[in-house]
């Protein structure tokens, strides 16, 4: 899960870097107008990742908090139950 955190971190990196240098070239302002047009049209249809990308931020840590910890060096049935539901 990490792992596919950090790929999209890079994508998203990447890709505001992208359309930074983009919007900050010499251009025209008839494609600079195109191109951020183009930017909210992909944008406003992916708005639901951030609150997605939340929730699961929030379930990996109440994971996290809530693993099986056994109180003696043996595991009981009950909290292996438990490990294995979560």
């Amino acid at each position: 899960m990490g792992l596919q955190w950090t790929i999209l971190t890079y994508i998203v990196c990447y890709g505001e870097a992208a359309v930074w240098f983009l919007l900050t070239l010499l251009s025209p302002k008839l494609l600079k107008s195109r191109l951020v047009s183009l930017v909210s049209l992909i944008l406003q249809p992916s708005l639901f990742i951030v609150p997605f990308s939340t929730f699961q931020l929030l379930d990996l840590y109440w994971k996290n908090e809530h693993r099986l910890m056994c109180t003696s060096e043996i595991c009981t049935a009950t909290e292996r139950d438990r490990y294995e539901k979560s």
